[in-house]
């Protein structure tokens, strides 16, 4: 029963997916960001609501939504992007993977969208995406980054890279940590299974600029390893 409903959703994402890659791309054309991101984000909360997945948020009390942020969280899914979209409560860009952007269409997308790619298996070019990155901040646009690098192979928090923290030293803002809670269960690396389910998805309070500058970047990075796993709870 199990493959069956996940079958059944994967036919139903797959379908949304190419629909909203598409809708995306041809409204960037047309409109400014700012105007169509509220209608973005609409559409990708839809998608959770179709395939019987309930998303919560907790701790926005802790987001100053006029403030610019380097945010952090744990990656766990292939929806981690998907749920970003949908339910992160103010404007940013994403650093990701770079062999996302050569998927036809979909990567075109996420140019579009004014999300960067890293090279994770060369230094020089991840230091080009960092740089590029701390020039969005600089200029008002905060910045999504999972300091893991790629999906865990575990229901467990993995090990950070410094390139994240190199860049918020960089960028001079706070980082706003966020944590997914219970989406391991909907679906992980390890399995194609997607099994419906609640996810919350928590903002804790942010590392103050003056902590992130006064800190080394291996202290900060078990820092903020620690404040991101602090929300980790199962729903």
């Amino acid at each position: 029963m199990k493959q069956i409903i996940s079958v059944i959703i994967w036919i139903i994402g797959t379908i949304y997916l190419v629909l909203f890659v598409f809708l995306l791309i041809f409204i960037s054309y047309i409109f400014k960001r700012k105007t169509y991101d509220p209608f973005i984000k609409m559409i990708a909360r839809f998608l959770f609501k179709i395939i019987f997945i309930i998303v919560k948020l907790e701790g926005l009390e802790n987001i100053d939504k006029n403030a610019v942020y380097t945010i952090m969280g744990n990656h766990v899914s292939m929806f981690d992007i998907p749920l970003m979209f949908g339910f992160m409560p103010i404007p940013f860009n994403g650093i990701e993977a770079s062999e996302h952007f050569k998927t036809p269409f979909y990567g075109w997308s996420l140019r579009r969208y004014g999300n960067i790619p890293m090279n994770r298996h060369n230094p020089r070019e991840s230091l080009k995406s960092i740089l590029k990155g701390v020039d969005l901040i600089k200029h008002g646009t905060s910045i999504v980054i999972l300091p893991e690098g790629t999906r865990t192979l575990e229901p467990k928090l993995g090990t950070f890279k410094k390139f994240p923290f190199v860049m918020a030293q960089k960028a001079e803002v706070p980082i706003l940590p966020f944590a997914f809670s219970g989406l391991w269960k909907v679906n992980n690396k390890t399995t194609w299974l997607i099994r419906p389910g609640k996810i919350i998805i928590r903002f804790g309070k942010p590392i103050s600029t003056e902590t992130i500058l006064s800190t080394k970047v291996d202290d900060l990075m078990v820092l903020t390893h620690e404040k991101i796993q602090d929300l980790i709870s199962e729903p």
